[in-house]
């Protein structure tokens, strides 16, 4: 499962949540019946913000309205504003399914961004970690193809960075230091791609970054 559906399956799994929620506690559209419980209402709370972090960004109108409610006063610890919460979730649901949200096809597509690991520096910069080290290890990937291009060693077509890095490797192409750096780069990008977050920080990936652009410089000549 691709990071995207796991994504999409979260959030379906939280707008059925509430739906539930919403019969159970006989909300109308305009009042309840009875409160949602506090446990409820901070868990989805929660959970929606965090996926929401994830999906729009923390400079997001989604975001700040979630934080807005997470931290206000009067509403922090009110279980009547559960419905508030699924309605900014529902829009961000929307936003993600029309790909109206960021896109990082599109950003690869922009001319004014220059090369691909410029792109992913400006993804880091962003706050968007997770997909520049998506770009930064496909970057490598392709790196590695071109050098065993370029050595005349044979590799399958659908192959992943692990078979090129053993090949480049065995070839004496480099030592066994730059193959573990470029198993470690190859299993966060790896993490990235199927939704690990918890396997790696930002900090991480912005070593990633600056260790793939030198290594380009190094052996791609």
């Amino acid at each position: 499962m691709s990071m995207n559906e796991k994504i999409k399956e979260k959030f379906e799994r939280l707008l059925e949540e509430g739906k539930k929620v919403f019969q159970e506690c006989g909300w109308d559209g305009k009042k309840w019946y009875r409160f949602p419980s506090d446990v409820d209402y901070l868990r989805f709370r929660t959970e929606s913000l965090n996926l929401i972090k994830r999906t729009c960004g923390e400079e997001s109108e989604h975001y700040q309205q979630l934080r807005r409610l997470a931290e206000g006063k009067d509403t922090s610890g009110n279980s009547y504003y559960y419905h508030q919460c699924y309605g900014v979730l529902e829009a961000a649901y929307r936003d993600f399914s029309e790909d109206f949200l960021f896109d990082i096809r599109a950003m690869v597509r922009a001319d004014l961004l220059g090369s691909f690991i410029e792109q992913a520096e400006i993804l880091l910069n962003e706050g968007y970690y997770v997909s520049a080290a998506s770009l930064a290890g496909a970057v490598l990937e392709d790196t590695l193809r071109k050098m065993c291009d370029q050595q005349n060693i044979s590799y399958p077509e659908k192959t992943k960075i692990d078979v090129l890095n053993t090949c480049l490797a065995k070839a004496g192409v480099y030592n066994k230091l730059t193959q573990k750096e470029i198993t470690a780069k190859a299993d966060i990008r790896n993490n990235a791609d199927h939704g690990k977050f918890d396997q790696f920080t930002e900090s991480d990936v912005k070593d990633m970054v600056i260790w793939v652009r030198r290594f380009i410089s190094e052996y791609l000549k």
